[in-house]
């Protein structure tokens, strides 16, 4: 069962602790004196806290049998975690390699896809976890029977507020596993990545304005999705020093807007680069399409210039399926017309 730590003060030490390396230990009760059964009953009972920054919960050391959900899915595989079990997560399944693909079809599903309303109990139970990670947004931890949940294994709820957090969030999810190591390997090789981007095209490219349109937000006709920095498509180019300028009328909405297409040449019209986002084959979605087609999008001075760069595997969220985005991003700003 879960152990959450909802005493600041204890909280404050425990943190201080996980925070140095140090690992708490259940107590092992035995009545033998063989030293190497005590040995592993207490190798097996080692635990120790996580702080989710909403509350510190106590975990196992090295788990054995975890059951990831939402953003969670996709980095622990990437990283040769123990997983038995994972809620559906096909938003990104065509940024998994072979490898990756082959793992994921081959794990029990216990909720239908970025549904955890549907999470299956009676299911998560014959998988037998040690560990529940639900990497999902706060709001959805209603959806849940916690109480349900935390009599089987412990629980991590830990998603994101925003779009760019999976960058933390990845990280945090193989520390909770214990395979830091294995998925620190893609975040040194998205960050030399992203910095050769961002060197490349510094001189060319500094200069001018960036926007996007989001090409899966599901906007009602005549309407479209503006995004600004950090959005569910523009996160992508956080690290690569370029200029998305402009803030949603509603500062509540943070990082993007719905707008009406009538205000088209308003939002973008003094843009100077639109990104948005394409499937692996290249297309866009019937709503953007829509947008796309349309005498408005024409006559947009960035579309009339050829100053568009289109993103493959915009929607990923893990650093190694970003490392796809940014092949596609780079070949997209190396056909600007400022770098021809």
């Amino acid at each position: 069962m879960t152990t959450v730590l909802r005493t600041r003060k204890r909280a404050t030490v425990l943190s201080a602790l996980a925070l140095t390396g140090i690992t708490v230990f259940s107590a092992a009760c035995s009545s033998t004196s063989d030293t190497t059964d005590t040995s592993t009953s207490a190798e097996a009972s080692a635990t120790r806290t996580f702080d989710t920054g909403d509350e510190i919960v106590e975990i196992p050391a090295d788990p054995q049998r975890i059951v990831a959900c939402g953003y969670a899915v996709l980095p622990l595989i990437q990283s040769g975690a123990n997983l038995s079990g994972i809620c559906e997560w096909s938003r990104e399944l065509d940024n998994m390699n072979d490898e990756d693909l082959a793992t994921y079809e081959s794990l029990p599903k216990l909720a239908t896809d970025g549904d955890v309303s549907t999470l299956d109990y009676e299911a998560v139970i014959e998988v037998d976890p040690d560990l529940i990670i639900m990497g999902v947004p706060a709001r959805a931890r209603e959806m849940v029977n916690l109480d349900q949940l935390e009599a089987i294994a412990p629980v991590v709820f830990l998603g994101p507020t925003a779009p760019s957090q999976w960058r933390t969030l990845g990280v945090q999810y193989a520390e909770i596993a214990n395979v830091a190591d294995e998925y620190g390997a893609f975040q040194d090789e998205y960050t030399a990545r992203a910095e050769e981007i961002r060197t490349q095209y510094a001189d060319t490219l500094g200069s001018l304005t960036f926007g996007g349109v989001c090409d899966l937000c599901g906007t009602d006709p005549g309407t479209f999705f503006r995004e600004y920095r950090s959005s569910y498509t523009t996160n992508l180019f956080d690290d690569l020093g370029l200029d998305f300028p402009g803030t949603p009328a509603d500062p509540e909405d943070e990082h993007g807007e719905i707008l009406s297409v009538e205000n088209l040449s308003e939002s973008l019209g003094s843009i100077d680069v639109i990104v948005y986002g394409v499937d692996a084959d290249g297309r866009t979605s019937d709503e953007l399409t829509a947008l796309i087609d349309s005498p408005a999008w024409q006559a947009l001075p960035a579309v009339a210039a050829g100053r568009i760069v289109e993103v493959k595997h915009g929607n990923a969220a893990t650093f190694e399926t970003a490392l796809l985005a940014l092949d596609s991003i780079d070949q997209g700003l190396a056909a600007l017309p400022a770098n021809q």
